[in-house]
């Protein structure tokens, strides 16, 4: 049996999703599409699919389950509407534009028993995945610095949605809350305080640059920066660990290494840097004969986004739970909101999650 999907907002992603889930999803049919802009239906019109001018109209049909892909700040709103009228939700990121929101959403969705999830698809991106199990295995040794990054130099359309402030706009809750996504799944701990920076450098409203500093129970501590005006760029990733460094070059995962030390201690008269202005026997590299260089742990089977919608048929069917869970969405989302708020007052703002 197929179950079948109704898209609202026939953008950039909504129509990602909609070729996808028609040529790539066995279990799902697209089997109508909703957007308030004209031109949008007509073009999902001219790809096939069935259109409505209408939200009410659209929520008559007998879908079982609703993806939205609007504008952030029409997330909230629809999710609600569609769950109390008996649909399923999938909801792009951010969930909400804010903790009162998604709460609200979440008593809606245990209230109707209805399933409600985010697509957080960058869980499958391949870098990801390895930068998670060089964590989890511990060959580095105890983590105390990890660090996530991207970088771009194209920027955002300023004609935009994702240039205004009321729309949900700025790269925080674009691609930060992916990379925080990540590294709240990646580390098992809650956060205690979280510092932001953000950056309007071409933008009016909204930020197009943004580095987020959060701090562990342990006191590990994870960066993500995202730059939209970069022109030469760091690693993908920079793990640091008590035995050890890690690096992943680049999104696809295959460049990059681990460096190991077999010895935490080392003679002072083993190598040293002479500078212009003096001597550094600490700032210089450990002897090689100290250090194992290990390769990056590839998995044997390459992550695929189409296990996202894999999850959510078998959760709708009762055979699995929910792999991107409640819980995970309401603690990444009360994290991006203490990011705004750091931002917002040039402070840590602690957390008590």
């Amino acid at each position: 049996m197929k179950h079948k999907l109704g898209i609202i907002g026939y953008g950039t992603m909504g129509s990602w999703h909609a070729e996808n889930v028609r040529d790539r999803i066995a279990g799902l049919d697209v089997a109508v599409v909703y957007d308030i802009d004209p031109k949008k239906r007509e073009k999902a019109s001219a790809d096939g699919f069935c259109v409505y001018d209408t939200a009410e109209d659209f929520f008559k049909t007998d879908i079982d389950l609703v993806l939205i892909a609007t504008p952030n700040n029409f997330h909230k709103d629809y999710s609600v509407m569609a769950m109390e009228k008996g649909k399923n939700v999938v909801c792009e990121k951010p969930a909400c534009m804010s903790v009162k929101e998604l709460e609200e959403v979440l008593a809606v969705s245990k209230k109707t028993g209805k399933l409600y999830t985010i697509h957080q698809n960058r869980r499958f991106d391949v870098d990801y995945v390895i930068a998670k199990k060089i964590v989890e295995e511990g060959k580095i040794g105890k983590l105390f610095m990890l660090e996530s990054r991207l970088y771009s130099n194209r920027g955002f359309s300023k004609g935009g949605w994702k240039a205004k402030y009321e729309t949900g706009g700025g790269l925080l809750y674009d691609w930060g809350i992916h990379l925080l996504d990540q590294i709240m799944c990646m580390i098992p701990e809650n956060p205690v305080s979280v510092f932001a920076e953000l950056h309007k450098v071409y933008m009016q409203e909204v930020d197009d640059v943004c580095c987020v500093t959060i701090t562990f129970e342990s006191g590990l501590t994870a960066r993500f920066l995202c730059d939209l005006w970069c022109h030469i760029k760091e690693a993908r990733w920079h793990i640091q660990g008590d035995k050890g460094t890690a690096v992943i070059n680049d999104w696809f995962g295959q460049e990059g290494k681990m460096l190991q030390t077999t010895d935490v201690g080392v003679e002072e008269s083993v190598g040293c840097i002479y500078t212009y202005n003096g001597l550094s026997t600490s700032m210089y590299s450990r002897p090689i004969q100290e250090l194992n260089e290990l390769p990056l742990p590839l998995p044997a089977v390459y992550p695929r986004w189409e296990e996202f919608y894999e999850n959510v048929i078998n959760v709708i069917e009762g055979r699995a739970d929910q792999i991107i869970t409640h819980e995970q969405i309401l603690k990444d989302m009360k994290v991006l909101m203490a990011a705004f708020e750091s931002a917002r007052t040039q402070t840590v703002v602690k957390l008590s999650l």
